[in-house]
């Protein structure tokens, strides 16, 4: 284990969150090597916060979360490759051409025979069960090729006919300030009010809803890796819910905000 998550681990969860406001939980599983309530994206943020707050290489750290992540895209990637093959609608008019000709064959051989017998007093051959038999045991195998053949052509059904899966974006909400920017973000689940001094970057948790208001507009937001970029030099507010941003004006802020300011 690496000298930066011991000093972690000596620092404590609690005073690590009230210090970069990383939830508890997340700092748990890092200090545990357990990545599954993260994403990537997420995990990449905040051990670079935990670098830059501490003066500590977690590059072990970060070295098994990659490991862990890219393991968990590779099994994704196996199972989208597993997929059912459309089912043909099997023409069946190629059977029914085969059983009127056998048929024509045999009335016609039916007919030559009676009329025949008529002529030279022989025994006259009659169309009976067996004879219907007979052709029914010709048509069986024509129709177990043709099966066979049908399905053949399922199985080689190329790639080019599959429509691949939507590939679902993992939600991410970062601020990236142009230059150094007052930042201030309120939990709305609780109403507790958090204020920073950014010049790099500020991850917050994608899951909760917030409100935000910035010194300046000079930066940029990423939402589920999608970057919007704002250039003003007035203040900035959005609401967060529901995963969604949505720029505020300072009444709309303040009746989120429960009728304060700050």
């Amino acid at each position: 284990m690496s000298e930066g998550i011991d000093k972690l681990k000596e620092i404590g969860a609690q005073k690590i969150h009230e210090s970069t406001h990383i939830s508890k939980r997340y700092i748990q599983g890092m200090l545990h090597e357990s990545f599954d309530d993260m994403n990537k994206i997420q995990f990449l943020g905040f051990v670079s916060i935990l670098e830059r707050e501490y003066s500590i290489n977690l590059d072990s750290l970060r070295a098994k979360g990659n490991e862990y992540f890219n393991d968990i895209t590779s099994t994704e990637d196996s199972k989208n490759k597993i997929f059912i093959t459309p089912k043909k609608k099997r023409n069946y008019s190629f059977f029914y051409i085969i059983i009127a000709l056998l048929i024509f064959i045999a009335v016609t051989a039916f007919t030559i025979t009676n009329f025949s017998s008529e002529a030279t007093d022989k025994k006259v051959e009659l169309l009976d069960n067996n004879t219907i038999e007979n052709v029914t045991k010709n048509i069986i195998p024509l129709i177990e090729e043709h099966n066979t053949t049908i399905e053949d052509e399922n199985l080689s059904i190329s790639d080019e006919d599959i429509v691949p899966e939507t590939v679902l974006l993992p939600k991410s909400l970062k601020i990236m300030p142009n230059i150094r920017v007052w930042v201030g973000y309120i939990d709305l689940q609780t109403f507790k009010k958090y204020q920073i001094f950014v010049t790099d970057e500020l991850i917050l948790d994608p899951e909760k809803d917030w409100l935000l208001v910035f010194g300046h507009g000079d930066l940029n937001i990423e939402l589920n890796s999608e970057i919007q970029e704002f250039k003003t030099k007035k203040n900035l507010r959005f609401s967060y819910i529901d995963g969604e941003l949505k720029k505020i004006s300072y009444s709309e802020f303040k009746h989120l905000n429960r009728d304060s300011e700050w």
